[in-house]
């Protein structure tokens, strides 16, 4: 039996398998659980970080109904539940806002930007962009609302086809400024073709009218010497 005590040699496959793959969206489509489900979890460990996108892929998360008491600055600023410390303080001091680790023992997820900063970035955005053509500018704004696929271990097989739709976190700035620039080489290219077009246009043009007169010329020779 499995129950059996040191008995841990057993060779039978589990008894009971699921059949589906467990949606905590399937029947809750709350504007909360949307939010929980596109929420990067940031300012924390790896390993807290699994344990928190465990409690949200089975609907074991808790959010915090108000702000609670950062363990640092003592201060009602942490906003995101397990956490004991505060976004500014955890990156202030470079630890886990879950376990309190140190940056120096294990690797600390990069805090996303806040929503003053995301209102910043997309002002200055829509200035650059401003310039641009229809085409171009409806392709950066695509680009920017699509994101980019968030990192993800190695995993087994299992976990492949029990894992949901890859989540997509929002691009960086540099990412962002990178787009921009290569949108700029390509408009660039396309007025330089457009330029190479119209001089070739012109010089065909050139050829024509020589051949026309060269064609009358002879003509009106013809009809001298008859």
């Amino acid at each position: 039996m499995s129950s059996q005590r040191g008995n841990v040699s057993r060779t039978r496959a589990q008894k009971h398998k699921n059949r589906f793959v467990f949606k905590n969206d399937l029947h809750d489509k709350t504007p909360q659980q949307i939010k929980l489900n596109a929420m990067h979890v940031a300012t924390v460990c790896q390993r807290c970080k699994e344990q928190i996108e465990w409690k949200i892929k089975y609907k074991k998360y808790k959010p915090l109904s108000q702000a609670k008491t950062c363990a640092h600055c003592k201060e009602r600023t942490v906003k995101k539940a397990y956490h004991v410390i505060c976004r500014d303080c955890s990156v202030k001091a470079r630890v886990c806002a879950k376990c309190l680790k140190s940056g120096e023992e294990v690797a600390i997820e990069e805090a996303g930007p806040t929503p003053r900063e995301e209102q910043q970035l997309q002002s200055e955005m829509d200035r650059l962009v401003k310039s641009f053509s229809e085409r171009k500018r409806r392709a950066f704004l695509r680009y920017m609302k699509k994101g980019k696929k968030q990192p993800v271990e190695e995993k087994g097989e299992q976990d492949l086809l029990e894992d949901e739709k890859v989540k997509r976190v929002a691009h960086t700035r540099d990412e962002l400024l990178d787009k921009i620039k290569q949108l700029n080489l390509a408009e660039e290219d396309d007025d330089d073709d457009y330029d190479d077009d119209e001089d070739e246009d012109d010089y065909s043009g050139e050829e024509d009218d020589s051949e026309l007169d060269s064609e009358e010329e002879d003509s009106q020779e013809e009809t001298k010497h008859k």
